[in-house]
């Protein structure tokens, strides 16, 4: 069996259901009558489609000249609409957890401090292994690491920190799901600026990112559907995970 070629032809494959699954992801939220609460998110989805479509049209390979053009052409304004989802993220959780936006304030700064720590952090690891052949393009794939890097451990401190409630069901899923968007992203394209990247590496991210609009796909709920109650146990264990996080995160900003 021929597996570079295997694992190509898996690749591409991922790379042509994807669109699919963004596509059932927005009639999900249509369905669900959630599309006007998650409609930025709605919006980058919809660019990413038209964008996965126009290649297809130009070149229908990630490897093709049309498909880089393309690519170079579109991916600024997909990396500006990723850093509005993330703020359409904040403003649905603070719209989640009335009274909570002193706590959340600090719980951001945090976030951002973290996030800035360990992208900045790493950066050097791979930025100082760049050949640069493609000048325009491998600076889209630095930014594209840096943006996904801060906004994947932006959104992970915050999960991690942030308390659970089943009333925000669709948030907190929502929210979980970005961050592994975006640190599979991050992860993709830090191997590619090292010089490690490979084709095994490449397929994993983008199963991941695939994954992930098909959890989204599946798990929105529409705001009639109540989440289920949970038990006593799984209560009292929720309450004291929120009150030890709540209690770490003042520690970490005093």
């Amino acid at each position: 069996m021929d597996v570079p070629w295997a694992i190509h032809t898996f690749e591409q494959s991922v790379w042509h259901v994807t669109p699919i699954a963004q596509v059932a992801v927005i009639g999900t939220l249509i369905v669900r009558r959630v599309i006007w609460e998650f409609k930025i998110f709605a919006l980058y989805l919809t660019v990413d489609i038209l964008r996965s479509i126009v290649v297809w049209w130009l070149g229908g390979s990630t490897s093709t000249p049309a498909y880089r053009t393309a690519w170079v052409a579109t991916e600024p304004v997909y990396l500006c609409l990723q850093v509005l989802v993330v703020l359409e993220f904040y403003r649905l959780l603070y719209l989640a957890y009335p009274g909570i936006q002193a706590f959340a304030r600090a719980l951001l700064a945090v976030a951002v401090a973290v996030a800035l720590a360990v992208t900045f952090g790493t950066l050097q690891l791979d930025i100082g292994r760049v050949v640069w052949k493609v000048p325009d393009m491998q600076r889209l794939f630095v930014a594209k690491r840096l943006i996904s890097s801060l906004m994947g451990f932006l959104m992970f401190t915050t999960m991690v920190f942030f308390p659970r409630a089943p009333s925000a069901r669709n948030i907190l899923w929502h929210g979980w799901l970005l961050t592994a968007l975006f640190v599979a992203a991050a992860g993709g394209f830090f191997g590619i600026n090292y010089g490690i990247a490979s084709q095994w590496a490449g397929a994993f991210f983008m199963t991941v990112q695939l994954g992930c609009f098909v959890f989204w796909s599946l798990e929105f709920r529409a705001p009639s559907v109540k989440a289920p109650a949970p038990s006593p146990q799984a209560t009292a264990r929720m309450e004291r995970w929120n009150r030890d996080f709540m209690l770490l995160a003042k520690w970490l900003v005093n």
